[in-house]
């Protein structure tokens, strides 16, 4: 079972790694495989990163060294984590600097201060937007992995921060805007201006959603612009109670795409958070809805912003009569054909496919997933992150998958 993960789980790349050199692959349809220079690309089913454009999207990565050998303290294992990032970031001819927009999933909730004080030390100077999630198991018994999207132009990034919201070195920016496009760090329930936590969940939402609008309004952009949004909630029987306080911020049926997923926990405590990705300009953004699913209050099938496509979170259910196998590969293959719904309505397939996210029900079921996941794919796979997102196993609906797509011309450069 363990050497199964390692060959085909996305933050076992550096397990792959030759002690300093990575390949920059040229890849079709405009794509570049970001790889070490040994990867073996039989048996595994992502990409370390994934360069298209001047935008690269970087895999799960775990705390492996290049020799396959884990370190022994959690310390350790983050900065590894980390130093594995900067290795698929240096094969691109990128560094820490250009990292827009970061997630960390760990593997127990008392880490999270020992991670904090490893990212710091770490990160540098211009750290990115950030979500820290508690989950409930990585593969392989990793206690930490680390995806990112990082972007080659560094002139037109920069941080947003809200008039009167606190400034520290060690806090994470609100926003980081890149070009056209804003990444926005979680954003929970608390005032930033006194700190104080809203005193009820309902409120909690409401107040999670005004800070978004107001890193929005300091980057000059609104609700509308909202492309993607991951709400993170750590409490379950609450999504009818989000979803109408949600559903209230936005357009019906111009929502942003959208994954609402239960973790095990939240850093200081927080119930729920919102991570967001946004688009400066209105004209090149268009809702994405397949013909087989009608309009939604609190989310879009995908948003196609100008050659960029974010797809929501799709589990098995038939549209129109829900999920109606608990069998793991027949919701699998449903879930697949619901996100090529979505990329096929954009005129795209799933060799667009450069970011994904695979939610389990059990960590065991990642060999059963990617027997099938794998064959959705020919040539090159995207970027990949795998988890047990919560303790819900029997939870019908708890596989989940999300995913970004990027068009390419029939050229094989990226579209405009």
């Amino acid at each position: 079972m363990i050497d199964r993960f390692k060959r085909s789980l996305p933050f076992f790349t550096c397990f792959f790694f030759c002690a300093f050199g990575l390949n920059l692959v040229a890849q079709d349809s405009g794509f570049k495989v970001i790889q070490p220079q040994d990867y073996a690309a039989a048996g595994s089913f992502y990409s370390p990163g994934i360069l298209t454009g001047d935008t690269l999207y970087i895999s799960g990565q775990g705390s492996r060294k290049p020799d396959g050998t884990r370190p022994a303290s959690f310390a350790e294992q983050v900065a590894q984590a980390l130093s594995n990032v900067q290795a698929v970031l240096k094969g691109a001819s990128m560094n820490l600097g250009n990292v827009v927009w970061m997630n960390i999933y760990l593997a127990d909730e008392q880490d999270v201060a020992g991670m904090n004080e490893v990212y710091w030390q770490t990160i540098g100077q211009s750290p990115p937007a950030r979500t820290v999630l508690t989950v409930a198991a990585l593969p392989d018994g990793e206690k930490v992995e680390i995806n990112c999207i990082a972007v080659a132009d560094t002139i037109h990034r920069e941080a947003i921060w809200p008039a009167g919201w606190a400034r520290d070195p060690h806090v994470d920016p609100p926003a980081i805007r890149a070009g056209e496009i804003v990444y926005l760090s979680a954003q929970g329930g608390r005032d930033p201006l006194t700190g104080k936590q809203a005193p009820d969940f309902s409120v909690e939402v409401r107040q999670a959603l005004d800070n978004v609008s107001t890193v929005l309004k300091a980057a000059r952009l609104s609700m509308k612009n909202v492309l993607w949004v991951n709400p993170y909630m750590s409490v379950g029987g609450q999504y009818d109670v989000m979803g109408k306080i949600y559903a209230s911020y936005f357009e019906f049926g111009n929502t942003p795409g959208r994954g609402t997923i239960q973790v095990v926990g939240l850093p200081k405590g927080d119930h729920i958070v919102f991570s967001c990705i946004a688009g400066a300009d209105l004209s090149k953004r268009k809702a994405i809805r397949p013909r087989n699913m009608p309009p939604s209050p609190t989310a879009s099938p995908g948003i196609l912003y100008g050659d960029t496509l974010y797809l929501s979170a799709k589990d098995g259910f038939i549209p129109g009569q829900g999920i109606v196998t608990p069998d793991l590969e027949l919701q699998l293959r449903q879930s697949m054909r619901n996100l090529l719904d979505g990329l096929e309505e954009a005129d795209m397939d799933f060799s667009d496919v450069v970011f994904s996210t695979v939610y389990l029900r059990q960590i065991q079921d990642a060999d059963r997933v990617n027997a099938i996941y794998g064959k959705f794919f020919e040539g090159r796979y995207p970027a990949r992150s795998v988890l047990q997102q919560n303790l819900e196993v029997n939870d019908e609906a708890a596989e989940q998958i999300s995913f970004i797509a990027v068009k390419h011309s029939p050229t094989g450069h990226a579209a405009n």
